[in-house]
């Protein structure tokens, strides 16, 4: 058993071992997976229809965009369009 430590992390009391081997003992402490973070603590309530809503207008807002970016140009001056 190697045990280590980084600096920035030894005052919050955070060390570390490398065990080496298949008969070595473990202890499997903390971490594992995160937790799932909820918006709403910071005031903001989520509902799946405004999540699909938005997605879907920003959608057809990107199309008719560049449906008139291509029919009459980017500027004023330029042509634009088949004519």
């Amino acid at each position: 058993m190697y045990t280590y430590f980084c600096q920035p992390h030894e005052d919050l009391g955070m060390k570390g071992a490398i065990a080496v081997g298949p008969d070595v003992e473990t202890e499997q402490v903390g971490g594992g997976g995160s937790t799932p973070v909820d918006p709403e603590h910071m005031g903001v309530p989520f509902h799946p229809h405004y999540v699909g809503v938005s997605t879907i207008v920003m959608m057809v807002v990107s199309l008719l965009f560049t449906f008139f970016l291509l029919k009459y140009g980017e500027t004023p001056h330029a042509s634009g369009g088949n004519n």
